[in-house]
């Protein structure tokens, strides 16, 4: 019983420590940012890349909207519409059918006015996404 409360008690502060993280970026991603760099690095070593690409809008509720536009990656089209959002103290996951791109999100960089994030596509490209808050 004595190892149970020990382990209890050291566990508690990093759980309190997570949520509180967590709850902090969920705070700090809400409302509208411009999506000031959005790269890809493709496996085969080319880079391709896009300035000033769009708007992204994290609202309370776990939703959001995009406006995006690429001519990046063979790309040349614009997309706008509804996602759904979650965040855990490390990532950020978007998800729905209008997504422009529906994926969990590393986070390399947060703070209150910049975002820096990274994700894979299981194929060995890497996509990299740097975020202005407005």
């Amino acid at each position: 019983m004595k190892t149970v409360r020990k382990v209890f008690f050291l566990a508690l502060p990093l759980l309190l420590f997570s949520c509180s993280a967590q709850q902090m970026l969920t705070s700090r991603l809400t409302g509208e940012w411009t999506i000031e760099k959005f790269e890809v690095r493709n496996a085969d070593g080319s880079t391709s890349s896009m300035e000033n690409a769009g708007t992204i809008t994290f609202m309370e509720n776990g939703r959001g909207t995009q406006s995006f536009s690429s001519t990046i990656a063979h790309l040349d089209a614009e997309n706008t519409g509804d996602f759904r959002w979650t965040n855990t103290s490390e990532t950020v996951s978007i998800t729905g059918e209008n997504a422009s791109h529906p994926k969990a999100w590393i986070i390399m960089s947060s703070k209150r006015n910049t975002q820096h994030w990274r994700s894979t596509d299981g194929q060995g490209n890497i996509q990299i996404m740097k975020l202005r808050k407005k």
